[in-house]
């Protein structure tokens, strides 16, 4: 009884040993891969980029709309001045009127 188990943790152990090589050899080659992509997204993307450049930029780009670029103004200006009040050390104060 006691050959049989020693043999069957040891035919377990040299398993998990085999799965952790298999596991790590192609972890290293979809490392390998994605590499490969990004490098061809880059290549593809600065293509894209050049060919854009070259050709006279994004052609007819909408001027701001004057009233859009107020009622932005007046959104951050109104966020920026209601803000959470803290005091210096970071804690919440009630606003003083």
């Amino acid at each position: 009884m006691e050959v049989s188990l020693f043999l069957l943790l040891s035919v377990f152990v040299v398993g998990q040993g085999i799965l952790a090589l298999l596991i790590l050899f192609l972890a290293s080659r979809g490392t390998g891969l994605v590499m490969y992509l990004f490098e061809e997204l880059d290549s593809k993307l600065a293509q894209a980029i050049t060919k854009v450049v070259q050709e006279g930029g994004l052609g007819e780009i909408e001027q701001v709309n004057p009233i859009q670029a107020a009622i932005a103004q007046m959104l951050v200006s109104k966020m920026n001045a209601e803000g959470p009040h803290r005091d210096p050390t970071g804690q919440f104060v009630k606003k003083l009127e």
